[in-house]
């Protein structure tokens, strides 16, 4: 079953406080993904055993899926007549949301 998304998801950087054994304490990243008009009611977490800079290129591509859902969607509808699509003006816009999708899971333009 395939549910459609309801809000824009967002991350947020919360990482753990690991004590070590000799009592010093770092900092172990962690990322938590959320809708933007819920965010109490997180949708995921990153895995705090990967590198911080993974973590929140997994971040970036999560917050995207529901854009990356729609871009390629319309794409998908709009294919079915790609010469009246193109003279209309849907094959730039499937390009544009592609595009701009892309740029948010990247975290930045492409």
């Amino acid at each position: 079953m395939i549910s459609t998304h309801t809000s824009e998801w967002h991350y947020e950087y919360l990482p753990f406080t690991v004590t070590e054994a000799d009592g010093s304490e770092r900092e172990l990243p962690n990322f938590r993904i959320f809708p933007v008009d819920d965010p109490e009611n997180y949708i995921a977490e990153t895995n705090e055993h990967l590198p911080g800079d993974v973590q929140e290129a997994h971040a970036l591509l999560m917050t995207a899926s529901p854009d990356l859902f729609d871009a390629l969607e319309y794409f998908f509808n709009i294919m079915h007549d790609y010469e009246s699509s193109v003279r209309k003006g849907y094959v730039r816009l499937a390009l544009d949301k592609a595009r701009a999708a892309l740029a948010q899971a990247k975290g930045g333009p492409i």
